[in-house]
């Protein structure tokens, strides 16, 4: 993707006024390095989806180091955890497929869960409140795919729309999930959208609704008053849109924020109101016609995180 075609396909984005939080760059990857995801354990430890570099690695925001944990046999993309601590990641090269799950143990360890031989465009996922399976976006098709986490090799399409679909060559469809209050939030990076689908008694999905329209949204976060904090990739922001709809940029390149890809708010102790942001640095799209190190931002943005994993 070209900085130009990137520049001609965004333009519906509406990342409201510019109110710049404090935000320091707490690590960094040599360009070129995609890192495109994230996902923070229990002690609070950051762990980052290499995607150019087919590894995950660990952040320590006790000593500030950042150090390689586990190697891949293909390129992670997605990463959640269970409640268990184990480390569950999507997989596969963009566009090309196959698609894989892996779970990682505490102990490095990399199981090969699941083949998805039909998704060629993995991406965000997230777990459901089941405790028992991963929700996982397919980009390509439209697809929310379940994979059961008790089984190796079981899995099924969870929600189907056409929606869900990109309808800009160059962008993804479904791209980030996660779930509040029994719904089950989806950005849809080439409709501009974020749309939304309550969770049934048994588990499976409702009537999708659209949540938010104008919005570049690769992965997101819920902070605790509901608001929604978005990574938007080649806009090269991050921002909050809150329950009431209003929206604020809350950061841009002068801030590093030079293609964020995901973001998750911290659980160490003292990290509750900081927002953890992943870039890879303009890869995908290029500021200003050149590729930076890809970064880990640290946002102080007022509030803790909504809790991952809640009851049915």
């Amino acid at each position: 993707m070209t900085d130009i075609e990137v520049q001609e396909s965004y333009t519906d984005h509406d990342g409201g006024e510019f109110s710049a939080v404090n935000v320091r760059v707490v690590a960094t990857w040599a360009a070129p390095t995609f890192v495109e995801n994230l996902a923070i354990d229990p002690a609070g430890a950051i762990f980052v989806s290499l995607y150019s570099h087919n590894r995950v690695d660990r952040y320590d925001p006790a000593t500030g180091a950042a150090a390689p944990f586990a190697d891949l046999p293909a390129p992670p993309v997605g990463l959640a955890f269970d409640a268990d601590g184990s480390l569950w990641a999507t997989g596969g090269t963009f566009r090309q497929g196959p698609g894989y799950i892996w779970k990682i143990g505490p102990d490095r360890s990399v199981q090969h869960w699941t083949d998805l031989p039909d998704a060629v465009f993995m991406n965000g996922c997230t777990l459901h409140p089941n405790g028992h399976t991963l929700l996982a976006c397919e980009s390509l098709t439209g697809r929310i795919l379940a994979i059961d986490l008790r089984e190796p090799g079981r899995w099924s399409a969870w929600l189907t729309d056409e929606r869900l679909k990109p309808n800009h060559p160059q962008f993804p469809g479904a791209n980030g999930i996660k779930i509040r209050d029994a719904w089950a939030w989806i950005s849809v990076s080439g409709r501009r959208l974020i749309l939304r689908t309550p969770l049934q008694p048994d588990g499976h999905p409702g009537p999708i609704e659209t949540a938010a329209t104008h919005v570049l949204a690769d992965d997101f976060a819920f902070g605790a008053s509901g608001s929604l904090y978005i990574a938007t990739h080649p806009e090269q922001t991050v921002f909050r849109l809150d329950a009431a709809g209003n929206r604020t940029t809350v950061a841009g390149p002068k801030q590093g924020a030079v293609g964020t890809t995901a973001c998750a708010f911290g659980r160490a102790p003292g990290n509750e109101n900081v927002l953890y942001v992943t870039t890879d640095g303009g890869l995908v799209a290029p500021y200003e016609g050149a590729v930076q190190e890809a970064k880990l931002l640290r946002l102080e943005v007022g509030e803790a995180g909504w809790p991952l994993i809640e009851p049915v």
